[in-house]
């Protein structure tokens, strides 16, 4: 069953589905699940501090993802930003330089009890802290959702009544022609387009050669380490690199913990990369 903290009795938060949940108007809201699991570990861990390594191992490392400290602090000022939404103070989370982040021990949480009364089988609005759109969702069934408000037709209507049209015109074969050739210049834009976005958006993208070994290289992540300390991991742990293979190591300081993974074609490539992952305590 679902852990629910319930926040300066003003707010539920659900650690499992990633929402938060006003109690006086009963709005939803769903985090981003990064930022959700950083304030389930917050609250866990209520007046201790918790530091920006463990943060970042329990919201993307234990899910095989590498991200730097501004994709954390990103997501910790989007989590303050919902709290405010619900005006529970953002400040609830606190900032320790250098340090990390913490609960404080005065801080109203509380765990909601089982027997509390079930929440009513009615619809309410729901916000997607991913796109900000509000919507209403069935409590019971969740089978579909529409706008909050009567609002002029959107993007979406006009679509639908050009693809109307569309049919329509398809019947005639030069129109259909016409159509075919316009979806196929689309469909290749798109191909194209994702090919270079998987490019430029890769994780490892940021990542500096550390060094070349057998025409083997070696990446490293941009952090306050220095190259020797990268090195010393490498001849320590007797990592060896096969010829034309690709390997990213990953550490964020202070923490002792490093990831390394070992591709057969570079990640920035077109080509698949086939890659292991190791993880190392030490």
């Amino acid at each position: 069953m679902a852990t629910i903290y319930v926040i300066e009795n003003t707010l539920r938060f659900n650690s499992e589905a990633h929402t938060l949940h006003s109690i006086k108007s009963n709005e939803r809201m769903t985090l981003a699940i990064p930022a959700s699991l950083c304030f389930d570990l917050l609250i866990k861990n209520q007046g201790r501090i918790v530091t920006q390594a463990e943060l970042l191992q329990n919201a993307w490392g234990e899910r095989g993802m590498s991200v730097t400290p501004n994709t954390l602090y990103q997501n910790i000022s989007l989590l303050r930003k919902s709290l405010n939404h619900f005006n529970v103070n953002g400040t609830l989370i606190q900032t320790i330089p250098k340090r990390g982040f913490m609960i404080a021990d005065e801080a109203n949480i509380l765990i909601d009890s089982p027997g509390s009364p079930p929440q009513r089988d009615s619809v309410v609005p729901e916000i997607n802290q991913m796109n900000g759109v509000v919507t209403e969702v069935d409590d019971t069934h969740h089978e579909g959702s529409q706008q909050l408000h009567a609002d002029p037709p959107t993007t979406q209507d006009k679509d639908d009544v050009l693809s109307t049209g569309i049919i329509g015109a398809v019947r005639s074969r030069k129109t259909g022609w016409i159509v075919a050739g316009i979806a196929s210049l689309l469909i290749i834009l798109l191909h194209l387009y994702i090919n270079q976005s998987a490019t430029t958006d890769s994780p490892f993208s940021s990542y500096t050669l550390l060094t070349t070994i057998n025409s083997c290289k070696i990446f490293r992540n941009d952090d306050l380490r220095f190259d020797e300390y990268y090195i010393n991991f490498l001849k320590e742990h007797n990592i060896t690199c096969s010829n034309g293979q690709t390997i990213y190591i990953t550490n964020h300081y202070p923490s002792s913990r490093t990831s390394l993974i070992s591709c057969r074609y570079p990640i920035t490539s077109n080509k698949k990369s086939f890659c292991t992952s190791s993880y190392y305590l030490k």
